[in-house]
This record gives C-alpha cells, structure tokens and sequence, in this order.
C-alpha cells in the first residue's frame, strides 16, 4: 500500500531531519532512513496481540477459545500462541498478504480512512464507518471493501465510487441500505462482515470471548505497564487513563490491592474508563480532572489523604504512569494523515506540564513511565532530554523487559541514555505500532 504524500512526509522531515538539525548533534537521519521508516508505518504490523486478565482466567482458557474460533470460522488457520515473553499475552500470527492473490467482487462497500484502519487490524466493519454502499445491495452480498483516501465520497452515495479509493479486503453484507442511510437513523451493530484483507490479518470478531478475560492490545502498551512494574498494596496513578487498558492492567498486576487512581479530563472518556474497569473486575478510584492541575500548589500545601481525591499532595504516590497526549504518529496502517506540523508541536508544551505535575506526585525512589504511541524525536527523545535536565531528582533506568530499540539520535541524550529508552519501530523483535517509554527513578 502506497504511503501518504504531502503532507504527510513534509511532517516527518521537519520532525525528524529538522529537529535534529537544530539540535546541532551532528547527525540526521538521511532521506533514505525517512523513506523507510514512512513505508514502515504505511504497512501492517505482521501479529495482533491478546493480553489475557487474570484476574478473572488463566492464559490458556483463552488460547484454547482462540484456537477454536480460528477453526470454525476461518478459512486459513494463523499460528496462535503464547508470547515467549510474555506469559499473559496471547499473539496470533498473521499470514502473508502476499501468498495469494484476492479476487475483487464487483460490488463495493465504501468506508472511512479511520475504520479502514481497523479493518486491516481484524475489525468488521461497523456502521458508523460505512460512507458508500451501491443501490440494490442485498444481505449476504459478497463485496469488495475500498477506503476513500481524500474525503470526497459523500455520505450514502450509491454508486460506484470513482474517486481515488484504495482495496482493503472482501466482506459480506450484513445491513441493508435503509439500515445505514434512512432518516432519522443511528445505526449500529456490523454492517459489512469482513472475509479477507491486503494485511493478511484474520478478522477477529469481539464476542467469542467472555466479557473482561482478554483485550487486544498492541504489545508496546503492555511492556510500557511491566516496565511501571507495580507491586500489590502500592499507591499508583494513571495520569491520563482512558480508555483503561493500561488501568486494568495494572490493577491486575496490583491484585487489586492497594490503591490505584486514574485520572482523565473529559466525561464521556471518563465513562469509557469505568466501564474498562468495571469489565475487567478492576478496582480504581477514578476522578474527572485535568492531570495539569492534581497536585497541591506548594503555598497551600495541607498534607491530605489520596482517597480524598485531587488535588492531591506531593510526593503521594509509588507509581506515577504518565501515558501523554500526542501526535499518533506511531498508528499502523497509516492511509493518511492530516495533521498540520503546528498541530504536532502544540503536543509538546502540554506533554512538558504533565510531566512536572507527574514528577510532583512521585515519592522519593518511586517509578516514573512516560509513554507515547508516536514516533516524533521532540515528544520522546526529547522529551526525556528536557526532563533529565531540568531534574536533577530524576535517573533514567533500563526498563526490566527490553523487546524494544534503543532511542534516535538527534537529541541531547548520550549512547548511553538512548540504549535505555525503548521505542518500537522498523526492524525490531516487536512488530507492532510506532511506540516510545522511558522509565526514570526519583533520587
């Protein structure tokens, strides 16, 4: 699948080749390493990834239920196992898109770019993502599936579509058009089952596992909360926590023992994070804040108790996750993108405030992870820069777990301190998402 173009890659440039231009180390990266690594997030990720709850299963209740649901519904049998690793964490490996040659149907389903994405990763298609589906459609067509790259196929059209679109797999209709289109309709529930992708991923449907066992979730996200390595009857906080992935899994790994806040600024997020948590049997103090401003400032400072809710005082808590906001420069398949390069930069005076209340909060020898799902220098490497200088509390430590590369040149950051962050990208063991944490002990 062909890459974005512009702006897409004049983003990357000044991201990666500008910045550390300014950062006068001496070395960028060359056009040839940008190609790559456009290319690389422009493809497929060749595993998906189960992470298995156990607090409510074992590994193997759900390799088994995997197991047999690849029997009875797929044609092609992937290899699924435990990670060797990572005994909670379930991968299936997905077979080559290119050992075969998918023939296209005449009808098509057109779709968005975001739920195209999806797809590619296992999803069927919902309704909410389906733009174009031609007049006369019946239940149980087969149909070609197409992503409308440039936002120009309107809503409900009905014939083919002959803009620029791009193939992503087969499917069987499973709504009809006045299910998706008629007035005065929400539709919701699988409007396309998909049969077959360009990405070779096998279509994973949502239901054949019991509710709060197991979710996938991309492998860098589970080593970023090991690499946080909270203990039972710790105090941790999850600074920016919805949807709750991370949250449930450290709770699972706290055996739901001591005290576990997450915080997110928004209600309709913070609903999305009780519910995770109430899935999955998590037990989480959760509070709708913004994570700038949960810390007491200095000059009315009351020693107060954590159950109390934020503001909370300094140096409360063992275990502080700080999951920023960013640019989702790392999401895999990539079919376009349309941030602007102010809108990227804007992330980093955001990321810098969240860090300084999160280094607020952390007691003296406690465990800070900061993680991003982007692949920028100037919301990793060098954000770990900024930190370490402006910090003198804060040591950067080898993660326990390390599945990931070192960090990029182009920053401040020595050899040394680069080998010490993890980031996901090409060529790597972990074939997943472009992904960053560092993990830093306050002296």
């Amino acid at each position: 699948m062909p890459y974005p173009e512009s702006p897409f890659q004049e983003i990357f440039e000044s991201e990666l080749i500008t910045h550390s231009s300014e950062k006068k180390c001496g070395t960028t990266i060359s056009n040839e390493e940008l190609q790559k690594i456009l290319k690389w997030l422009c493809s497929f990720p060749k595993i998906s990834s189960y992470r298995v709850n156990t607090l409510k299963c074992i590994p193997k209740d759900v390799l088994d239920l995997i197991n047999k649901y690849c029997e009875e519904e797929l044609d092609k049998q992937p290899k699924v196992e435990i990670h060797p690793s990572l005994s909670n964490v379930i991968i299936i490996i997905h077979s080559d898109p290119n050992e075969s040659i998918i023939e296209k149907h005449e009808n098509e389903v057109i779709i968005d770019t975001d739920c195209a994405s999806a797809v590619l990763r296992g999803a069927h298609i919902y309704a909410p993502g389906v733009i174009g589906m031609l007049s006369g459609s019946q239940l149980n067509d087969k149909v070609s599936i197409y992503a409308d790259t440039l936002k120009k196929c309107k809503k409900g059209l009905q014939k083919k579509f002959e803009e620029q679109k791009i193939f992503i797999g087969n499917g069987i209709v499973k709504m009809r058009r006045h299910q998706l289109f008629g007035e005065n309709v929400i539709p919701t529930g699988i409007a396309v089952q998909v049969t077959e992708t360009i990405s070779g991923c096998p279509p994973l449907k949502d239901d054949f596992i019991p509710s709060g066992w197991a979710l996938l979730q991309n492998l860098p996200s589970v080593l970023c909360v090991l690499a946080l390595n909270p203990k039972p009857n710790e105090i941790v906080i999850d600074m920016c926590a919805s949807p709750g992935n991370k949250t449930t899994h450290i709770a699972e790994l706290m055996q739901n023992t001591g005290l576990l806040v997450a915080i997110d600024k928004t209600a309709k997020k913070v609903t999305q994070l009780e519910n995770r948590c109430e899935e999955f049997d998590a037990k989480v103090q959760i509070y709708e804040a913004d994570s700038r401003n949960i810390v007491t400032p200095t000059n009315l400072f009351t020693r107060k108790r954590v159950t109390d809710g934020p503001p909370f005082s300094p140096e409360s808590f063992d275990r502080v996750l700080l999951d920023a906001p960013c640019s989702v420069l790392g999401k895999r398949p990539q079919i376009v993108n349309r941030l602007s390069k102010n809108e990227i930069k804007s992330y980093v005076p955001l990321q810098r405030k969240l860090f300084e209340t999160a280094v607020q909060l952390l007691k003296h020898n406690g465990t800070l992870v900061y993680s991003t799902c982007t692949i920028t220098l100037s919301e990793n490497e060098g954000m770990v820069a900024w930190a370490l200088k402006k910090f003198d509390c804060l040591e950067l430590v080898e993660p326990n777990l390390c599945l990931g590369g070192p960090g990029w040149i182009g920053t401040s950051l020595t050899e040394e301190e680069r080998k010490k962050v993890q980031r996901f990208g090409p060529d790597q063991e972990v074939d997943s998402v472009g992904f960053f944490f560092a993990c830093f002990v306050k002296k």
